[in-house]
């Protein structure tokens, strides 16, 4: 083989215009094994030209992928405030001894559930109940004493209509009888007065509810008024929430507010608006609120740390996408895929709540504005930096 046709190939670039008329001339047909080594080398330089120029007409190896996309819109949020409060019971009691007297019995104890009118503490009433049998004892004595004096004033009128006996005499037997009478009814009042002091001496249920406290033990004296012990009704717990006075004019009575207790995590309960304090606090410029949280089963208790979600008042402007723009992650966080410069770009977002059938959202990174196109379709296997291409009907 001649060696300038192995040295050619390797300075004129593959270009046949580069080869001088000589070569033309000097070569000649190679025979056999020299052909088929000249047509190999010839492969070798030439397949990264055309890997090359393949590289140049599809980047990454792929076309790029088919989406539909929709606009970013503005749109309005009326920002909910979440103000803390203390449930308390809606009704509290310290119930009272309505007479004085020793503890005898304390029948209800501190956690114990009671219904109203149930006994809680009775006091000593041995004495009460002497006096009334003794008055019990008079009273049938002057029926007694009545009855006869009944029959004398009968009989009397009899003989003062025969003339036997002086209108004197008949005057006596009826002033007897009414004086029995009259005895008759103070006994009654009495026993009355006894029996309203025996009910006094047992401490009752003034409603349904729990006793929280005990406030005296057996055998202890008990001064008229003096506290026995702490009831409350948990069946409806109320929550005082401080309104800010920039707020309070879209509080209104009978509203339903969204609940929840830290104590009872992932649970939301409905409270009503019960009553609004027309009162601010001087110093922090907010007005009390009660909002009154049904409880039938009695899970919330005194004392739980409340948050009130208000919705009254205050709007920002906010970003809304339709809802298949959202793409969401195992962990609960989501995304949307933005196109910009036709290339997917994914960014954070956090939603702030649903409107239709759009979603309201605020980028965590990233830009997202207004005008802003994202994908509604075929945006769940798209990456960032990957090459996209809209579909004709764009939607938005």
């Amino acid at each position: 083989m001649d060696p300038l046709l192995l040295w050619y190939p390797l300075t004129i670039h593959h270009n046949p215009a580069n080869f001088p008329p000589e070569v033309f001339t000097m070569t000649r047909p190679l025979p056999g094994r020299g052909c088929s080594l000249l047509i190999l080398f010839f492969i070798v330089l030439l397949l990264p030209v055309a890997v090359c120029a393949a590289d140049k007409k599809a980047p990454h190896g792929r076309p790029p992928a088919l989406v539909a996309t929709a606009v970013v819109e503005a749109g309005r949020l009326q920002m909910p405030q979440l103000l803390v409060g203390s449930s308390e019971p809606l009704r509290q009691a310290d119930v009272a001894a309505e007479t004085q007297g020793l503890v005898s019995e304390i029948v209800a104890r501190q956690g114990d559930r009671v219904a109203e009118g149930a006994v809680l503490v009775r006091l000593r009433d041995t004495r009460q109940q002497l006096l009334r049998d003794e008055a019990r004892a008079r009273l049938a004595e002057a029926g007694s004493r009545l009855r006869k004096a009944e029959a004398d004033a009968r009989r009397a009128e009899d003989l003062f209509k025969r003339k036997f006996i002086s209108d004197q005499e008949l005057q006596a037997r009826l002033t007897d009888r009414d004086a029995l009478l009259r005895q008759q009814d103070q006994l009654r009042a009495a026993i009355r007065l006894i029996e309203d002091r025996l009910s006094r001496m047992v401490i009752r249920a003034p409603f349904a509810g729990q006793v929280v406290a005990e406030k005296t033990e057996l055998g202890q004296w008990l001064a008229e008024g003096e506290a026995a012990l702490t009831l409350v009704d948990l069946s409806t717990v109320k929550v005082m929430i401080p309104v800010p006075e920039q707020r309070i004019a879209g509080v209104q009575p009978g509203a339903t507010l969204q609940v929840s207790f830290d104590a009872l995590p992932g649970e939301t309960f409905s409270g009503r608006i019960a009553a609004i304090i027309p009162r601010a606090d001087r110093q922090a410029r907010t007005f009390p609120v009660q909002v009154n949280v049904a409880n039938p089963e009695g899970r919330i208790l005194a004392g739980m740390l409340a948050r009130v979600r208000l919705d009254a008042g205050g709007e920002r402007e906010v970003l809304l996408v339709p809802k298949d723009a959202l793409v969401s992650r195992p962990d609960g966080s989501g995304y949307v895929v933005q196109v910009v410069d036709g290339k997917a770009a994914l960014v954070p977002v956090r939603v702030l709540s649903g409107q239709g059938e759009r979603f309201a959202v605020a980028p965590l990174g990233g830009r997202l504005a207004v005008g802003d196109r994202v994908v509604v379709r075929g945006n769940e296997r798209l990456r960032s930096g990957q090459a996209v291409r809209e579909a004709g009907g764009r939607q938005g």
